[in-house]
């Protein structure tokens, strides 16, 4: 059952939509095959990653066939989703839609007759310029990172401009806007890199020409705030990487320190920086949007006790946009929830060999609750030190349990054999919308939860087996056992 902030978050947006206006929007269509995913039409959440997800599932019948109708108030994207992979569709009051997927090809060669005009065309057109530059760019981001000669962004560049051409003057803009948005922060990441493999680079100058830059692309108005997702908030971040912060926090902690854990050390630091981005906004409008990123990132992120101050002045200043207070405090109860003090989550899942594992087996000793999928690198990256721990304390102290995310459970049982994990397995799946993880609050892994002896939640993801946890788990021990 949903939480009573959630249902009434849900509640407020269901009696928006549906009471501001009549009109139908209608699809059918035929898919050539789906298998076992979900065909799923989603409306687009406040916040990309912490929002509620608001969706219908479609009933595909034996040959393929489905049909859809909705009370739309004016001309919106929804996302028709087939497992991770989406194609945008254009709702307009009073609109019959006929859609025709091949499922092999989705998102690509999506045909939907009904609109005024070609845009199903435009967006396939656009589809097929970029899917050459889109597995080229990864290739290009890793050379960037070790200084190598690339041509990231000219990629990107080019990528926008595809966007631009076909894409510009339709319904489908904001994937222009994206576009425009996703090269921004590439140039700004081209800074911490140019200054970290050459001595006389001009940070300074060039972070003043990304602003110009992106002044003249419109990237701080509200539409592209509102296009770009997480994009203001990738910006922020990587700008406040430009000041040298990540090479110093590693010099003084090490090398292997992960992005998590620099962003809690420096967390006042980084926070300056970013906040310096708003300045830039060109309305209030744009400014509410995108504060309302960064405390969202800020509570997902940091402890309350960091996060409280921001949240409180955002909701003070900003009460006149109820969309972004009722949802920020939504999440931040939902945060709450699981903070430090109150009782673990509960679940009831299979190990290996099917043997059901509930968090009440484990009373009585402090457990780790670590989410992870094979696929995750990071993850991986903390099992040699999640060995030492599991060898260096007593069964009566400390179990370690592995929450698998791992969509595929052969896949799953792959990795157990090959990684030769000594601690407690157990099978999630589902991704990120693994029941267990949803009910952390997860935002990616990997995750930790640690839980004390009498199943409360005693830390919540500010430990990492590579940096602190042994010297927290140390004093909780000593807390415990002295009392």
């Amino acid at each position: 059952m949903p939480s009573t902030d959630l249902a009434k978050y849900l509640m407020a947006f269901a009696v928006f939509f549906v009471s501001c206006d009549n009109n139908q929007v209608s699809i059918k269509g035929d898919i050539d095959y789906l298998g076992d995913a979900n065909l799923i039409i989603q409306h687009q959440p406040v916040h990309y990653k912490y929002s509620p997800v608001i969706s219908d599932t479609l009933e595909v019948s034996g040959q393929g066939s489905f049909s859809f109708s909705s009370p739309v108030f004016s001309r919106t994207i929804r996302n028709l989703q087939i497992n991770d992979e989406s194609y945008p569709l254009v709702f307009s009051q009073g609109s019959d839609l006929n859609i025709t997927i091949q499922r092999a090809a989705f998102p690509k060669n999506v045909r939907v007759e009904g609109y005024p005009e070609a845009w199903d065309e435009r967006y396939n057109r656009y589809l097929t310029e970029i899917e050459e530059i889109e597995t080229q760019i990864p290739i290009e981001e890793e050379k960037i990172k070790v200084g190598e000669e690339n041509n990231l962004l000219e990629l990107s560049e080019r990528k926008f401009k595809i966007a631009e051409e076909h894409l510009a003057g339709t319904p489908l803009r904001d994937y222009y806007l994206k576009a425009i948005g996703e090269y921004l922060v590439f140039k700004v990441r081209a800074i911490e890199y140019n200054q970290r493999f050459n001595e006389s680079f001009d940070a300074d100058s060039a972070r003043n020409q990304v602003f110009s830059l992106a002044d003249s692309l419109s990237f701080f108005t509200i539409e592209s705030l509102k296009a770009q997702r997480a994009g203001i908030r990738d910006f922020a971040h990587y700008y406040a990487r430009t000041f040298g912060i990540y090479d110093s926090v590693k010099s003084a902690y090490g090398q292997d320190l992960s992005e998590y854990d620099i962003k809690r050390v420096a967390y006042e630091e980084l926070n300056e920086k970013r906040i310096q981005v708003l300045d830039h906004m060109e309305s209030r409008d744009a400014l509410a949007h995108a504060r309302m990123y960064l405390v969202a990132e800020r509570i997902g992120e940091q402890d309350l006790e960091t996060a409280t101050p921001s949240y409180e002045v955002y909701l003070e200043e900003f009460s006149d946009y109820p969309e972004y207070t009722e949802f920020l405090t939504y999440f931040y109860n939902e945060i709450k929830s699981v903070s430090p003090g109150q009782p673990a989550v509960p679940f009831s899942l299979p190990d290996i060999e099917d043997n059901i594992h509930t968090m009440k087996d484990y009373r009585g000793k402090f457990v780790l609750l670590d989410f992870w999928a094979g696929w995750c690198q990071p993850c991986l990256e903390e099992f040699s030190y999640m060995k030492d721990i599991y060898a260096n304390y007593s069964r009566d102290d400390l179990e370690i349990i592995g929450i698998s995310n791992e969509a595929d459970s052969l896949v799953w049982v792959q990795d157990i054999n090959r990684l030769e994990l000594p601690w407690v397995q157990l099978y999630g799946g589902n991704g990120f919308n693994e029941k267990t993880f949803k009910a952390y609050k997860g935002g990616g892994i990997p995750f930790y939860i640690l839980v004390n002896p009498e199943g409360k939640i005693a830390r919540y993801n500010d430990i990492r087996p590579s940096f602190n946890f042994t010297t927290v788990l140390d004093s909780l021990l000593s807390e415990y056992k002295n009392n």
